[in-house]
Order: structure tokens, then C-alpha cells, then sequence
């Protein structure tokens, strides 16, 4: 099974002439998902600290975002896919999961998409995996398979802030969005992992009676805090074999099979092990830095 991983640095987008960063910035002037995606409240009256801008951001990953319009024009079918709005990972993206930081973003997100400007969301039935409501330990996945019924007739998406990110199997799901900080790679993988479980059928048409049909051949981890998601790639990758001293052949290995692409605002490239360990460090990539 083949896994891609998809980087969107916000540095270069820009929202009513304030980027991202600008908005939620963190520690070492980092973007922080935490900060973007704060909110207050519970339930229905649930709402985020910044509603205007993670509008902005809901109508980009769905390719409607106004200021991207003219880039979309210049570059055509060069452009990069967006989760919500390329054909090919539409098809994909029946069933995600969205790791938001706290029970109160995950409602502020599910009411945010309720709203009546969000009727793209409206095809997907929404599920909170969060707070005392949801359920304990495994009592909080039934409401996502019940959600689910025939996942190759319904769409979905699992909002979670802890909550079967460990130790559960949904098969369907085949992308997670990274919408919160973590420290530790070990966190983040666990979550990440989530969406790389198979997914298989016994094949009516197959010629011998345990012959399977393959539903999920690729799998997604989309991440909007580019500088700490490589980090993590490069910190978990150089644990994984202590016999080889060298970590950009550690890190080669491990994106063959967790393939990175990187999103600058105008193009997506695919990242090799050089390029991880130069940004994880230095915040950006020798070609990007040159670029710049």
C-alpha cells in the first residue's frame, strides 16, 4: 500500500493581505495550529477564535479559496491538487479524519461547517469523536461506523482530539488532516497510521473464493505545519534503524514508502531525504531558500 503525504506551507498564502503565520503564531515564530484553531464553548454555541480565517481555510482545501484564483489560471493543469477539490482525491477521500486540538474546536469545526455558506461540507456526515459525549475507549467508534453504514455509499469525516487516534482499526478512512501540534513522534505517527490500515473485500467476481478486491490502495496525511511535521519525519525515521550512522540514508528509506510532497504556494514537489533534514533543521530546503 502506498502512503503520500501532503505539506501546505501557509507562509505563502495569504488571507485579506494577512498570511497565516501572521495570524497564529507560536514559539520561534512557527505557525501554530493550536492558535489557528482555538475555540470556546461546547455543543452548538461551539465557535473558533479566528471563524474568518479557518473559513478561508475550509474554502481552500476545497479549491474555492478567491485568492488562489489567478495562481489556478496562470499555472492550469499544473496546479496543485487540493484535498476537496482534485478529481483524483475526491474519489479517495470518502472517509478522513480530522485531528483538531481540544473538544472545543472539534464542535466549533462541525457547527462551522453547518453553516449554510459550507454546502460542500453537507454531503459528508459529520461525526465528533470527542469529549465526554463521544463515548470511552472503544464506545466512541460505534457512532463512526454507525455514520459509515456502507462506506462505498457514504461520505464522512471524524473530527477527534484524542480519540481513536490509538489502538482502533477503521478501515475506510484514507486520509487524516494534522490540524494540531504535537512534540512527540511517536503521537504523531500513532495518528497518522489510523488511515493506513487495509481495506479489502471478497470479490463476487473472483474466480476463487478467497480472492480479495483491494478499496484502499493510498492513503493521505495532509499537514498544514510543514516545519514540524518534517521534523517529526526526520526524528521518528533516524530511531527506526541504529544500526546505520547515516540519517539521510535513514531518511531515504523511510520516504520510500511514506512518499512527502510539499506544497510552496504555487507548486508541489516531492521532497527527498536532503531536503527533509535541511528543512527540519533550518526551517526550509537549500532549493526553496535559494528560490526565495
Amino acid at each position: 500500500m502506498s502512503r503520500g503525504t501532503v505539506f501546505t506551507d501557509h507562509s505563502n498564502l495569504y488571507l485579506s493581505g494577512t498570511p497565516f503565520r501572521a495570524i497564529a503564531s507560536g514559539e520561534f515564530n512557527e505557525f501554530d495550529l493550536n492558535e489557528f484553531f482555538r475555540a470556546e464553548g461546547i455543543g452548538k454555541d461551539a465557535r473558533f477564535k479566528y471563524e474568518n480565517e479557518v473559513q478561508k481555510w475550509l474554502d481552500l482545501i476545497r479549491g474555492s479559496f478567491l485568492e488562489t484564483t489567478v495562481d489556478n489560471l496562470k499555472m492550469g493543469a499544473r496546479k496543485p491538487p487540493f484535498p476537496y477539490s482534485d478529481a483524483r482525491l475526491l474519489n479517495v477521500l470518502t472517509h478522513t479524519l480530522w485531528f483538531l486540538p481540544s473538544v472545543a474546536s472539534c464542535y466549533a469545526m462541525r457547527n462551522l461547517m453547518a453553516q449554510r455558506q459550507n454546502k460542500f461540507y453537507h454531503d459528508y456526515t459529520v461525526v465528533v469523536a470527542a469529549g465526554n459525549a463521544a463515548g470511552i475507549g472503544v464506545a466512541a467508534l460505534e457512532p463512526v461506523l454507525k455514520a459509515m453504514d456502507d462506506p462505498l455509499k457514504t461520505k464522512t469525516i471524524t473530527l477527534s482530539c484524542g480519540k481513536l487516534t490509538t489502538g482502533v482499526t477503521v478501515r475506510p478512512w484514507t486520509g487524516i488532516f494534522m490540524l494540531r501540534n504535537s512534540s512527540s513522534p511517536e503521537t504523531y505517527f500513532q495518528a497518522a497510521f489510523r488511515v493506513q490500515s487495509p481495506w479489502t473485500l471478497k470479490n463476487p467476481d473472483g474466480q476463487s473464493p478467497n480472492e480479495e478486491l483491494i478499496l484502499k490502495e493510498e492513503c493521505y496525511v495532509f499537514d498544514f505545519a510543514p516545519d514540524r511535521a518534517l521534523r517529526q519525519i526526520a526524528d521518528y525515521a533516524c530511531r527506526l534503524d541504529v544500526n546505520e550512522a547515516n540519517p539521510e540514508k535513514k531518511v531515504e528509506e523511510f520516504i520510500s514508502f511514506l512518499p512527502v510532497l510539499a506544497y510552496d504556494g504555487s507548486s508541489m514537489k516531492r521532497i527527498d531525504a536532503a531536503g527533509i533534514l535541511d528543512m527540519s533543521m533550518s526551517g526550509t530546503t537549500a532549493t526553496l531558500l535559494a528560490r526565495r
